[in-house]
């Protein structure tokens, strides 16, 4: 009881990062689709998408290698520290002078002809995070939770009120004429577009960079080549299944942007702009999922040796999937509302909301079942877990975005991330059992799809009858989990 107590009180702490930085970029969705097209929201969308799908090589999971080895036994925790902040450091200027001298070539290959200034932006926020990987894994694994909680807020504010000032402030002062417009307008710092986005996150980085310096001055600067190659070793299967993982979650809209739609003859960047913008409708889901994550890496690393981890494990996965199928029946009840996020010209989309919610159920399932192999240092596994679920899809997004477009995106992504939880499950079970509670897991996703689709495909559009059939579907999951509930909530006063 204690280790589930210390486990929810790290979710939370690190979970107010994640719902704080969320709820900041949440409160940017309406001023930038507001002010952005269908067009230019979707070349912020397509941008981002870039940078998860390239953070994932520029960390190679050297994250993941430094809880593990700065836990092992005849590994100091400093030299592990230090020899992955400089192989990071090296990597990371590698990165920026491929992206310098290849500007052109990469610019054309991303239909960003017309802007390759994005290259090299997109290059510099890359190269920024790569560099705070490790230190931030540092804070995480020394329980200094109150600095990263500091450091990270500060990068969020700092990007948050950039925003502000590019899309209020300085058009603002170039229309009135005050004192700075002609150095504003000569610098274009008062023209609306993407950009404005991409600089205000580049400058964000930079405050967060230099809140780390305490880290970096902490280090020994030394570099072991034997550890280095050990990381590496259990590092680069991370970084294969990583990035099959993320392609998993970012491709599509990749493969929007390139795959021909039959009969559609819409700019590509405003079919990417209308699927991302009712994709960030979801973030209740992924923020908690990726608040989970941060805390229970490190919490089981550290609780690996205990003979009831697995025991722990199962309990958590129960309350997981409970908490993700509440957030996915609130949602989908409270869509009347929720849809106010993005702007009008986005709605056209909100169909394809519920099947991208359940989608993150199972991605959330997933990311849980994925620490059996990473406790049993089995991270080839990964690879066939992630690589099943890269395989579909690319083929079920090249099968359906051609006829069904944005749709048919959202289909390969719930039939993606399905594949992936259940292989991911009958690996874990024959290599690493634990005694998950299957059944009732099952029963939790399969309620919590009966109300959804309901209220959202059934009842007619309002509030008041939705929210009815939401607080109908809490309280059946009061009732059935308060015998359960009641023994941990008695234990912990």
């Amino acid at each position: 009881m204690g280790n589930l107590k210390k486990l929810a009180g790290q979710t939370a702490i690190y979970g107010l990062t994640t719902i704080l930085g969320k709820s900041i970029n949440f409160i940017l969705v309406p001023i930038h689709t507001g002010a952005l097209s269908q067009a230019e929201f979707g070349k912020n969308v397509d941008f981002y998408s870039l940078i998860g799908f390239l953070t994932v090589l520029a960390t190679y999971g050297f994250e993941t290698a430094f809880f593990r080895f700065s836990e092992k036994p005849g590994y100091d925790r400093d030299t592990v520290y230090s020899t992955a902040t400089i192989s990071l450091l090296a990597t990371s200027g590698v990165l920026f002078i491929a992206a310098f001298l290849g500007l052109d070539f990469w610019a054309n290959l991303l239909l960003w002809e017309d802007h390759p200034e994005y290259v090299l932006l997109l290059a510099s926020i890359l190269v920024m995070d790569a560099l705070a990987a490790i230190p931030f894994a540092r804070l995480r694994a020394q329980n200094r939770s109150v600095r990263f909680l500091v450091v990270k807020l500060s990068l969020i504010g700092a990007t948050f009120l950039f925003n502000i000032l590019f899309f209020y402030v300085f058009p603002y002062v170039v229309a009135h004429e005050w004192m700075g417009a002609g150095f504003l307008q000569q610098w274009h710092m008062h023209e609306i577009g993407p950009h404005m986005i991409f600089y205000a996150n580049l400058l964000g980085c930079v405050v967060m960079l230099l809140l780390l310096l305490p880290e970096y001055k902490a280090m020994k600067w030394q570099f072991d080549k034997v550890v280095w190659k050990s990381m590496l070793r259990f590092s680069l299967p991370l970084m294969i299944g990583g990035f099959a993982g993320i392609a998993n979650e970012l491709l599509d809209r990749q493969l929007l942007k390139y795959i021909p739609q039959r009969g559609n003859d819409t700019d590509v960047f405003e079919v990417v702009g209308i699927y991302g913008a009712v994709y960030k409708l979801s973030i209740f889901l992924v923020l908690f999922n990726q608040a989970f994550r941060y805390a229970a890496e490190p919490f089981f690393f550290a609780q690996g040796g205990r003979a009831d981890n697995r025991q722990i494990l199962a309990v958590v996965m129960r309350y997981f999937t409970i908490v993700l199928c509440v957030g996915f029946v609130m949602v989908t009840c409270s869509v009347d509302l929720v849809k106010y996020v993005i702007d009008e010209k986005f709605w056209s989309g909100l169909p394809i909301l519920p099947i991208l919610l359940l989608a993150n159920i199972f991605l959330g399932i997933n990311t849980h079942l994925s620490i059996w192999y990473k406790l049993s240092d089995k991270t080839g596994y990964g690879i066939i877990v992630t690589g099943i679920g890269l395989l579909a899809t690319l083929g079920l997004n090249i099968w359906l975005i051609p006829e069904y477009g944005y749709t048919g995106a959202a289909w390969a992504t719930l039939g993606s991330y399905f594949s992936m939880t259940a292989v991911s499950y009958w690996l874990g079970q024959r290599h690493y059992y634990i005694p998950y509670q299957t059944g009732r897991v099952l029963f939790h996703i399969a309620l919590s799809i009966i109300f959804s689709a309901f209220a959202f495909f059934v009842l007619p559009e309002g509030l008041p009858l939705r929210w009815l059939v939401m607080f109908a579907y809490l309280g059946i999951v009061v009732a059935l989990e308060q015998k359960h509930i009641m023994p941990y909530l008695k234990k912990s006063a």
